[in-house]
Parts: C-alpha cells; structure tokens; sequence
C-alpha cells in the first residue's frame, strides 16, 4: 500500500513535470518566432530532441541494438516520428507564430479526439457514452476559440481564419495517430526509449531533407538570437516526452493523463504572466474554451 501512494505520488511528480514542459514549448516558440523563422524552431528543436534522447537510448540498453526492433516496429515508429514530431510540429509551430500560443494549445489538445477516431476505425475499439461527453465538450471548446479568434484576430475573414486554425487541427490529426504507431511498435516487444531515439532520427532526417529538397537548408540561421528560445523549447519538449512516459510506468493512467492535459490551461496561465501583450492577448472566452477542452480531453483520455 505504502509502495503504490508513493508510486502514484511519483506520478504526480512527473506528469507535473510533463504537462509544464510541454507547455514550455509553447511559450518558448512563440518568444522565438517573434523575430526568427518557424523552420528554424522546428530544426532546432528536433536536433535537441535527438541529442537528448539517442544517448540516453544507448546508454540505457546493450548491443546488438538491432535486436530491440523488429521491421514492424521500426517502421512504426518511423511513422510515428514523420507524423508526429515532422509534420505536427511544422503544422503547431506556424499556428503559434499565426495565432499565438494560447490559441493554439486548446486546439493542438484535442488530439485525443482524433486519436480516438483512429482507435475506433483502426483498431476496433468501442465508442462509450463517456467517449461522446469528452467529444463534445472538446467541440464545443474549439467552436469557442474559432469564434475568438475571428472576433479578435486582425481583420480576417471567416474563409481566411478557417484557413489559419486548419494549421493547429491539422497538428492535432497527426498527433492523434501517432500513438496508433507507438502502440504497434511497443506491442512488438520495442522498448519506448530506443523507439523514441527512431522517432527523433527520423523526423529530424525527413525535416532536413525537406529544406534541402526547397533549397533552404543552408539559409538556416543557427546562431539567430532566437535560437536559445528554440532550444530552450527542444529541451523542455524532451524532458516532457520523458517525464511522461516514465509517469505513466509507475503511475495509473487515471492519475497521469488528467494532469497531463492541463497543459492548455497551463500556456494561458503563463502566457498572462510572461508573454508581452504585442504577442498574446489572453482573454477570459480564450481561458474558458481552454478549460473545457481540457474537461473533454481528461474525460476521453481517462475513459480511454
């Protein structure tokens, strides 16, 4: 009994930690698109993730490395990788610098709807009452923060501001398929680590060939003055990534995943407190649809 409180209380801990940094992305990209280029954020940030994570990989497991992959695995969580850390973070990093943090991050968290979507069609699972309710109030906050942004934003036009929040619900698609892939790789026998060392190489191979193929890579300003934003925002985002999946290996998911989705209130919350109002203009229909993304998003994830 004395193990499992303490177990949870690590949870706690580090789903605290999780939802923080992954909100610290938010925050750092939007500070360092200000002046910077959105593929330089995406860049650096993906070189963080790969210098954190591929050691840490190696260190934690024994050779042949080969051995901790079958060719299933290995190809899920490339996709998971192109998906999720390539073409999701391209999509949410343009949303920040477009729309801003905190109008991104309630939009970006209902990739649990689309995830389960997928679960539903892809892998047979049951849609409950529970399910639809989260559904719902996720909707239901997205509606809110379309209408805010129409009524705030400069002078859009309703076709144009469906265009600009396409970014963020396109993000929340491929984020919500990439546990699709995570799941088939682990359920191989691959270990989260290693499969996360794959994601990281993958995705930063396919960005980096993707500005070489439109002739930009070595436009590529490393030494910008917003580079210590954007790794500052690849190391929060890996300690995230982390401190996630090492809470949900002591910890329920019922514990873990209601904290973890507070990270849109969380970007509201520190955007009021550390964003200049030039760049974020929170408001109390912004910090409303927020919450209740995060009651749907809660409700989905713990059901699920």
């Amino acid at each position: 009994m004395v193990l499992e409180a303490s177990n949870s209380l690590l949870g706690v801990g580090l789903a605290s930690v999780a939802a923080v940094g992954f909100a610290g992305q938010f925050l750092c990209v939007r500070l360092g698109t200000d002046d910077g280029e959105v593929i330089d954020a995406v860049l650096v940030v993906l070189l963080c993730n790969v210098a954190i994570v591929v050691p840490a990989a190696f260190l934690s497991h024994s050779p042949p490395y080969s051995a901790l992959f079958t060719p299933l695995s290995a190809v899920s969580f490339a996709a998971a990788g192109i998906a999720g850390m390539f073409v999701a973070r391209l999509l949410m990093f343009t949303s920040i610098d477009a729309l801003g943090a905190s109008i991104t991050s309630p939009v970006i968290a209902s990739n649990v709807l689309f995830a389960t979507i997928f679960a539903v069609v892809l892998l047979g699972e049951r849609l409950t009452a529970s399910h639809f309710a989260g559904i719902v109030l996720i909707v239901s906050g997205i509606a809110v923060v379309s209408w805010e942004t129409t009524a705030t934003g400069p002078d859009r036009s309703v076709r144009e501001t469906g265009t600009m929040l396409a970014l963020p619900v396109a993000a929340a698609v491929c984020i919500g398929i990439e546990p699709i892939f995570v799941s088939t790789g682990l359920a191989e026998g691959t270990p989260i680590l290693p499969g996360l060392a794959v994601m990281a190489t993958v995705a930063t191979a396919g960005f980096t060939g993707y500005l070489a193929w439109i002739g930009t890579l070595d436009r590529v300003p490393l030494r910008s003055a917003s580079t210590a934003w954007y790794v500052a925002g690849g190391v929060s985002t890996t300690v995230a990534f982390l401190a996630y999946f090492a809470a949900l290996t002591v910890a329920p998911v019922v514990v873990v995943m209601p904290l973890l989705q507070l990270t849109p209130l969380l970007v509201v919350v520190l955007s009021l407190l550390f964003l200049p109002r030039r760049l974020e203009r929170v408001t109390w229909r912004v910090t409303a649809a927020a919450t209740v993304v995060v009651l749907g998003t809660t409700l989905v994830s713990v059901v699920g």
